[in-house]
């Protein structure tokens, strides 16, 4: 027997603070303490060359999903810009909070799209005084957890990855097989995250 269907990925929500922890963690291999601490620097501000100290992320203790109407906005028309409208969907994404979370502060996103992660390098490796190895170590780990908060969020506003699925079994007197396969059709949000 063979049965095709499509089979639809939606984009994970925006950062919460536990999320943003494990995924550093699975990812990047940073400790809970460690991300949090890179957080912090990204969220206080960082050297920009010219632009002097800049927040680049939104408060990182968050246990809200929730983003502010001005920053789904402009990140939608980022993403028709630069990926095209089939990437964009017809109404925003909305990813429900659990019932507990206090909704204070919006789920963990970037403070501005222009500032992208390789422009955030550049204008990091432009600031003076990057010399010691630690220093440059810190550097190359916070923009491996900016470039993971700013994908996420782009992503958590794009279409579902599409792929069509074939799952195909196969039976013999006693022996049944099973064989699953896919291809992507879209990438949608994958394209991002």
């Amino acid at each position: 027997a063979v049965e095709r269907n499509e089979r639809r990925k939606n984009p994970p929500p925006p950062f919460i603070t536990s999320r943003l922890q494990q995924e550093a963690s699975s990812k990047l291999r940073f400790s809970p303490k460690r991300t949090m601490a890179l957080a912090q620097r990204l969220y206080e501000g960082m050297e920009l060359g010219d632009e002097g100290s800049t927040g680049l992320i939104t408060y990182m203790r968050t246990d809200s999903t929730r983003l502010s109407d001005e920053a789904v906005r402009d990140v939608r028309a980022w993403i028709a810009k630069r990926y095209g409208e089939s990437y964009c969907p017809a109404e925003p994404n909305v990813f429900k909070s659990k019932k507990s979370a206090q909704d204070a502060h919006e789920a963990i996103r970037p403070t501005m799209l222009d500032h992208d992660p390789e422009t955030v390098r550049r204008l990091l490796n432009a600031s003076p005084g990057r010399h010691d190895a630690r220093e440059i170590e810190d550097l190359e780990d916070l923009i491996k957890l900016y470039a993971l908060i700013w994908n996420r969020f782009v992503a958590c506003q794009m279409t579902p990855a599409v792929f069509d699925q074939t799952i195909i079994d196969i039976e013999g007197g006693r022996v049944a097989l099973r064989a699953n396969g896919q291809v992507m059709r879209f990438p949608g949000y994958l394209a991002v995250y």
